[in-house]
């Protein structure tokens, strides 16, 4: 079985692209060690050299991790609430531990992608998305909105679901429901300013500075599964960074 993605590549890098679809595939789930480099050479009918260095690659990548003298797993990913990384929800009840704010779904609808969904989540201009509409509170105050797209028709049923269901924490929603495993994120912020919608939903004054955090997720495979648009109140924002 040989890889099938550009011949043009070195074959390191074309078998990291067939490991990682297996994976985005949950061929191997999260948590499940895959199988031994001897192995999976044989499979390819590559050396095990070979094949180290792509798995080396995806262990790079956060897709994989290595565990001493047990074997290469896996990884499951933790990045749900890294994006309330960006603000201070800090539980003084819990010894200054993070909570993850309570999640509201305000709307929930199929829609036509506009030109920049689209390219979010590289589909042709005019595709069909699921659109969410989504208030995150903290204490009872509502501190973030999101407006975020899903691919349609593929997560369709996520329109109809039981609120409870979904919970506050959509990533396990979309492996343990569409078997769909976020691998990795893409943010990136800027400064906007609070339209009459955004005030009224957060709370504050129209015109008031917003924390705009554009996120993207994706697959193993390099897909994206959702696209985003994060706003939320700079009284609540924060970064902190260690230089050495």
């Amino acid at each position: 079985m040989l890889p099938s993605s550009d011949d043009r590549l070195p074959m390191h890098a074309r078998l990291r692209d067939a490991l990682a679809s297996r994976i985005a595939a949950l061929e191997w789930a999260a948590g499940e060690a895959i199988p031994s480099e001897q192995e999976l050479a044989k499979t390819y009918s590559v050396s095990t050299s070979t094949m180290r260095k792509s798995i080396e690659h995806l262990v790079r990548e956060g897709l994989l991790e290595r565990k001493q003298g047990v074997g290469t797993f896996v990884r499951r990913p933790s990045f749900d609430g890294s994006l309330f990384r960006w603000f201070n929800f800090e539980d003084a009840s819990s010894g200054g531990g993070r909570t993850v704010p309570e999640s509201r779904l305000l709307e929930r609808e199929v829609v036509t992608a506009t030109p920049e969904v689209a390219k979010g989540l590289r589909l042709t201009e005019g595709a069909k998305v699921v659109r969410v509409l989504r208030l995150r509170l903290w204490a009872g105050n509502p501190v973030i909105c999101e407006d975020l797209y899903l691919p349609h028709p593929l997560f369709d049923r996520f329109i109809t679901m039981d609120e409870q269901e979904i919970g506050p924490l959509l990533y396990p929603i979309y492996e343990r429901v569409f078997g769909q495993v976020v691998a990795s994120v893409e943010d990136e912020l800027s400064l906007g300013r609070a339209d009459a919608a955004k005030a009224r939903l957060l709370d504050v004054e129209a015109g008031d500075p917003l924390i705009v955090v554009e996120r993207t997720s994706f697959a193993a495979d390099g897909a994206p599964v959702d696209w985003r648009r994060a706003y939320g109140r700079s009284d609540r924002f924060r970064y902190r960074v260690r230089l050495t």
